[in-house]
């Protein structure tokens, strides 16, 4: 084993190893077993069949890491309780928390979306960050208790869900909406918000997770050439295959060549996701009363406000992820799915790419939802002004969280499995 060389910082020169043990480890992607290569100075090692980034060292810190997600657990406190924004509105000065918008949800007769924006912007990040936090802090102690892996796979998940990165842009856009007309000023749990949502992105820039993995351990250092082996899809330690649906020793996963039935449970999830959608487009978002007047503004109505205010930025990022996401989500699960299906060996490489775009890009659609979640709390005059929850908010949640959900259902392995099969030299 090479010597390795940790360097403790917060910027600048990564302490990820330059030159790590060259275990054997398996693309979660595509199932390839391959040696690691050494790393030539900083850079990044890829699947040679799918492409997918096994490890890179290239601004990765543990250290780093580590200080911005005990960071973040500190902020975390104030962002939940200190006021978000404050509005005057004709005199009547109204503040919002974190948690202000989820009670309008569920005041107005939605109870269930409330409790999926309470599981994403107040509890899985207070479990996502002290998750990772106490696996970094046991790495830096020297610590390798068995659960260890458990914890960090759990963290890994929970990074999906933790949606304040995503919030952070809905906050913008909810922020502007307001601005020209009112009053509006940010608080110091706003500010809060601003560096979690930071930290939250630098967290997971910064952290290796093929380095984490390593250092959690077992690694397998060679294998048997008499033996047949299976990857891991969650941390790509090599096992076994007459191992296969027993837990992994390093993360605590059951190991398969391809997960069980997942293929059919993601198309199950992918057509829950397309009944939802015509109601997602057609209905109103939310509805604004002033003075009498009720108007609601559908997903594309609200674009269109964007651009008449000339705020084309934001536009932008509404259509992409409140309309064109979803429809290549859809498009590409069902893609999937009938590749599978038909043992199609086609296009393989481009569609693992597309698998890890729409995983990657999913999430950033609450965006819209978001937007309404941040001001409906603070547009409230009674007889006056007030924002409702309009029917197409629930569906359009649906969508986003439904096919969510088929996205880390889907094995990508699958993909490749009709590919295997045949003869390669």
């Amino acid at each position: 084993m090479n010597d390795m060389k940790w360097t403790t910082t917060l910027i600048g020169i990564p302490d990820a190893a330059l030159d790590p043990p060259h275990g054997v480890e398996v693309c979660p992607d595509c199932g390839l077993i391959q040696r690691l290569p050494p790393l030539q100075g900083r850079g990044k090692l890829a699947c040679p069949r799918c492409g997918h980034i096994m490890e890179r060292t290239s601004g990765r810190s543990i250290n780093a890491a580590m200080a911005m997600t005990l960071s973040a657990l500190f902020l975390l406190i104030p962002a939940n309780f200190l006021p978000l924004l404050s509005v005057d509105i004709f005199g009547v000065h109204h503040q919002s928390v974190l948690a202000s918008g989820i009670w309008g949800v569920a005041a107005q007769g939605w109870p269930v979306v409330a409790v999926i924006l309470a599981l994403e912007l107040l509890i899985l990040p207070f479990l996502r960050f002290s998750t990772l936090a106490v696996v970094l802090l046991q790495l830096d102690a020297g610590h390798y208790p068995s659960w260890l892996g458990r914890m960090f796979r759990w963290s890994e998940w929970l990074d999906q869900w933790a949606m304040l990165d995503v919030f952070l842009i809905g906050f913008g856009i909810g922020y502007e909406r307001v601005a020209p007309f009112l009053p509006i000023e940010v608080g110091t749990g706003g500010w809060c918000v601003v560096g979690l949502a930071f930290l939250s992105m630098l967290t997971r820039a910064t952290l290796e997770r093929r380095e984490i993995w390593r250092r959690i351990g077992p690694n397998v250092e060679s294998l048997d050439l008499d033996q047949e082996y299976i990857g891991c899809g969650h941390c790509g330690m090599p096992v076994a295959a007459h191992q296969e649906g027993q837990a992994c020793p390093r993360c605590g996963a059951k190991v398969w060549r391809y997960k069980p039935q997942s293929t059919m449970r993601t198309m199950a999830f992918a057509l829950a996701g397309f009944f939802c959608y015509p109601f997602a487009y057609l209905y109103p978002m939310e509805y604004n009363y002033q003075i009498g007047k009720m108007e609601g503004y559908t997903i594309m109505t609200g674009v269109m406000k964007l651009i008449d205010a000339h705020f084309f930025l934001f536009a932008a990022i509404i259509f992409i992820a409140s309309i064109v996401i979803p429809f290549l989500k859809l498009f590409s699960l069902s893609w999937f799915f009938i590749s599978v299906h038909f043992h199609s060996v086609k296009r393989l490489r481009l569609k693992t790419e597309i698998y890890r775009l729409i995983k990657t890009i999913g999430r950033w659609s609450h965006v819209d939802v978001f937007t309404v979640t941040v001001f409906l709390p603070l547009m409230h005059l009674s007889g006056l002004l007030a924002v409702y929850v309009g029917d197409a908010l629930p569906a359009f949640l649906a969508v986003v969280v439904l096919t969510m959900i088929a996205t880390e259902i889907f094995d990508p392995r699958a993909l490749w499995a009709a590919y295997l099969m045949e003869p390669h030299e």
